[in-house]
């Protein structure tokens, strides 16, 4: 018997459905089965006493129970829902009537306006369900005033009276018990998949870290670049755990190489890129053996549009922004390419340099250095900020037309800092404002801290994007390199 009751209760339920629906269809389907066994026990009453029209009337409440069962079923449940309470509120109008106040049938209408808010969520929908049983409960009243019960009043009608109060009074019991019931089936259920969601969250991020470490193993260590570079800092701040921001280094017969790059995305989809990208950079170095910046971005574009499946990129959008740069310590030269993103180079330039000469900047010194130095400085050295455009084209996918990166090539000098940088720095959101933060603010930063150790120049961007940041999310990987001739 239980099993059959558990199969009843459970009519029209899925697994796809959301768990609070389900509660609604157990709560709708055991109201609907203890009221048809309430019409069941009517229609045998009204057999026994020949009163065949309370037999028509129950039976025929009966079978809408079942149709209302057959609704849910086919899985109409709004349906099947305003089916079952508006069928209801009909059927007890019409006993009413027939058997007068005294059979207390009316006050099956209380349990409507609780079934109308455990079935709906809109607001409305409740409130309407609200007032038609205080206008329905009311309305019953002034006709118990207006018109004679179709049966004339005997002890029997005040037994049955008695019986709709015990009846309506357990309709209301076992609707708000099997709500509450629900409802700490429904927490258990949240607590489940919280502690399951945790539990693969966790292997989620297990998985991300570990890598990170094999992202981490591939890109330059510190013991390469400590051996290769004189002094140096790497601000390096992935938005995720992995990073599509990645640097890479390595060394030739007499030059070292260095990158800073910037792939499509951050986070998994970002390493991706990056690990490909590190991949094809040690193979274009190391089993090719091109040295020249140009010549090796010209190359590992290639490669990358190689091996990414046209069908499954986004032309234009997949690839990467660099900036590649070749030292020569020992001749003081440095050659670089950039795709996408400059190379500055911070000088201090000497103040018995004739105004307008900027043959120190390769053509590219600012003119306001040398002014401002001849002016105001009285004789001292004027750091002045070289930036480098980039050629604006990435390593990969592109869309426009497709030309060889330029070379780049200037004499360095001893003292010169150079930066290497992606765009996380200058796109980040913050200040007072909440607005990004942008180069031209990057070049007076970098320009006021640059006379200082390399170490303390990280600190300080550090803690000058920590501020600038304030309570507002990262919301691009960081990456920043400073090299001192």
């Amino acid at each position: 018997m239980r099993k059959f009751f558990n199969s009843i209760i459970h009519i029209g339920l899925s697994p796809e459905l959301p768990f609070g629906q389900q509660n609604k269809i157990r709560i709708f389907n055991t109201a609907s089965l203890f009221i048809s066994f309430v019409c069941i026990f009517y229609t045998l009453l009204g057999l026994g006493q020949q009163r065949y029209l309370t037999v028509i009337f129950t039976f025929s409440e009966f079978l809408l129970l079942v149709f209302g069962f057959f609704l849910i079923y086919k899985r109409k449940y709004n349906l099947g829902f305003h089916f079952g309470l508006i069928t209801g509120i009909l059927f007890l109008i019409g006993y009413s009537l027939l058997f007068g106040e005294k059979s207390q049938t009316h006050i099956f209408l209380l349990f409507m306006p609780v079934a109308g808010i455990i079935l709906f969520d809109c607001f409305t929908t409740i409130f309407v369900y609200f007032v038609l049983s205080a206008v329905f409960l009311a309305g019953s009243k002034m006709l118990f005033a207006l018109f004679e019960p179709y049966y004339a009043y005997n002890s029997i009608i005040d037994t049955i009276g008695w019986m709709n109060f015990v009846f309506t009074s357990t309709l209301i019991f076992l609707g708000v018990r099997q709500f509450k019931t629900e409802n700490i089936n429904f927490n258990r259920e949240i607590n489940f998949q919280r502690l399951e969601l945790k539990e693969k969250n966790k292997d989620i991020t297990d998985s991300i870290h570990y890598a990170k470490r094999i992202q981490s193993a591939l890109m330059a260590s510190n013991t390469l670049l400590n051996k290769n570079l004189p002094e140096y800092f790497v601000l390096y701040k992935p938005k995720d755990i992995v990073s599509g921001d990645f640097y890479w280094a390595e060394q030739t017969n007499t030059n070292f190489l260095l990158a800073a790059c910037d792939c499509t995305g951050h986070g998994v989809p970002g390493a991706f890129m990056s690990l490909l990208n590190i991949t094809k950079l040690n193979e274009i170095a190391r089993e090719k053996k091109l040295v020249g910046p140009d010549s090796i971005l010209n190359q590992l574009r290639e490669d990358i549009i190689k091996v990414l499946n046209p069908e499954g990129t986004e032309e234009g959008k997949d690839g990467m922004d660099a900036v590649l740069c070749s030292f020569d310590f020992d001749n003081l030269k440095l050659e670089f390419a950039c795709a996408n993103n400059p190379l500055w180079i911070v000088r201090k330039i000497p103040s018995n340099l004739p105004k307008g000469d900027q043959s120190l900047a390769n053509g590219i010194l600012y003119e306001s250095a040398v002014e401002n130095n001849s002016s105001s400085l009285g004789g001292m050295d004027w750091p002045s900020l070289i930036e480098f455009k980039p050629d604006k084209m990435p390593v990969g996918m592109y869309n426009g037309e497709k030309k060889d990166f330029r070379l780049n090539s200037i004499k360095l000098q001893k003292g010169d800092n150079v930066y290497l940088f992606t765009d996380g720095y200058a796109d980040q959101f913050g200040g007072p404002k909440g607005k990004k933060f942008k180069y031209a603010q990057l070049k007076e930063l970098l320009l006021s801290i640059h006379h200082l150790p390399m170490n303390e120049q990280q600190a300080l961007l550090q803690q000058n994007l920590e501020k600038w940041k304030g309570n507002l999310e990262q919301v691009d990987d960081i990456l920043i390199i400073g090299v001192r001739v």
